[in-house]
């Protein structure tokens, strides 16, 4: 027993990692464009920080609505994967397209006509709701494209096809870095663009990233490179099989991304600074979740492959050293954040009132991080890994919506609090979850062979 037990926990680690390192290079690439975009714009002044991470807000929401879309059909993609069921898969990719351009079409439309509305919901300041909607106006017109590149890199990834997503995200970040500093700055004879010059470059960036992707696919002949045809020829039973699964992971990524955004509307009633130090502080929390959303997906690939083949106890085992591990490394991350919170901070442009802001917020994120990392290790990888997505639903929806959101209300409307102790309020969300997903976690009624069924 002992040595089947260290030969499933090296296999495991061997795939995790075969699987993890090409995500999270990939996920340190978008993030390093993020981050860059944040340290440009921030060059500027904070009512720039603070319109384009309000318009970010939105963007938010579209890629986890649309992370939502995907990942319901990857815990489908991954099981089919494991029985090598490659007609399956391209229907999949058809309906994936399907449900990624009809929400895409709701997103554009706000973004391109009414993007001041959008912006009014988050801040008063008249500056902030210009900047904001001219850069909303930009960036969505990518939407469209990124429809296509979600597509097609969670169906690659669920193949253990990692790498040709790193790479299509190694020709857009250089690529966005590079416009950033022309247009932000107005370089090499260019004008001075300032927020709008971000917005630009990050459009462009998408759109190389897609095609890149898209035609590698298809010039690689992957799997996956499906014709029109294969795409849509599904009846309405396995479309079915599909949809009820997937509903709770769309209404899961849906409630949670308009969650956070209300913290985030919370924050911004508070003020421009409040918001700009959220705003700084998202963006390196988000720097340092780059490892850990690689496991995320790679370890909710190995388990849906694993349920796919039928061997249920060897994912159970996955599950609890993927648990084990990831909570062990984020204490580690949550350390670095509060030691380095003075050197990072230097980095920007801000009034004193942001920087103590920021400082507080650093701690608190530092502080909770382990927990809000076994949550999505749980959540993410493990019950919707299995197929339990109904479960991992009512667990967010709950924490959020029921504890997360009322302390965001009470302690800044009610109790007045600063900026970093409402997110202390709201972070209690995240004992809740511990608590009650370990227990599911235990009981094994997450481990579902969707396939079968």
């Amino acid at each position: 027993m002992e040595k089947y037990l260290n030969r499933t926990n090296l296999n495991f680690i061997n795939q995790l990692f075969m699987l993890a390192l090409p995500i999270i290079f990939q996920n340190f690439l978008s993030a390093s464009m993020a981050l860059m975009d944040t340290l440009m714009v921030g060059q500027l002044n904070e009512t720039a920080i603070a319109a384009v991470g309000i318009a970010n807000q939105f963007v938010f929401i579209f890629i986890v609505v649309q992370f939502g879309t995907h990942s319901g059909i990857s815990i489908f993609t991954a099981q089919y994967w494991g029985q090598k069921d490659i007609a399956s898969i391209k229907k999949l990719v058809g309906i994936g397209l399907m449900a990624g351009f009809t929400v895409c079409s709701l997103f554009t439309f706000v973004a391109l006509v009414i993007p001041d509305t959008m912006m009014a919901l988050y801040s008063k300041d008249t500056d902030v709701i210009r900047l904001g909607s001219g850069y909303l106006r930009i960036v969505g017109i990518s939407f469209v494209i990124s429809v296509v590149s979600y597509t097609y890199r969670y169906s690659l990834r669920c193949m253990g096809v990692v790498k040709l997503p790193m790479y299509a995200s190694m020709i857009a970040v250089p690529l966005n870095i590079v416009l950033n500093y022309i247009l932000i700055f107005g370089k090499l004879g260019c004008p001075e663009l300032g927020v709008n010059g971000a917005a630009i470059a990050t459009c462009i960036s998408r759109f190389a990233e897609g095609f890149a992707l898209v035609g590698i696919v298809y010039y690689k002949k992957y799997p996956i490179a499906a014709k029109i045809s294969e795409m849509l020829d599904f009846d309405f039973p396995f479309f079915k099989k599909i949809f009820r699964t997937c509903w709770p992971v769309f209404l899961n990524e849906l409630f949670w991304a308009i969650g956070i955004s209300l913290y985030s509307l919370v924050y911004a009633r508070l003020g421009t600074e409040s918001i700009a130090a959220v705003n700084i502080v998202a963006s390196i929390e988000n720097f340092m979740l780059i490892p850990f959303y690689g496991m995320f997906h790679a370890g909710a690939i190995i388990i849906g492959n694993t349920i796919g083949s039928g061997r249920d106890d060897d994912a159970y085992l996955y599950g609890k050293y993927l648990l084990i591990l990831q909570f062990v490394m984020a204490i580690f991350a949550g350390a670095i954040m509060i030691l380095s919170v003075d050197m990072i901070l230097s980095f920007f442009k801000i009034s004193e009132g942001t920087y103590m802001n920021a400082h507080h917020l650093m701690f608190v994120a530092g502080a909770v991080l382990c927990f809000k990392i076994t949550n999505f290790t749980n959540v993410i990888s493990v019950l919707r890994g299995g197929g339990d997505t109904r479960f991992g639903f009512l667990l967010d929806f709950t924490g959020i919506w029921c504890i997360g959101v009322p302390m965001a209300f009470f302690g800044a409307f009610f109790l007045h609090l600063p900026v970093y102790w409402g997110m202390a309020l709201v972070a209690t969300e995240e004992i809740y979850k511990l608590c009650i997903g370990i227990v599911r976690f235990s009981s094994r009624k997450w481990i579902r062979n969707l396939v079968k069924e």
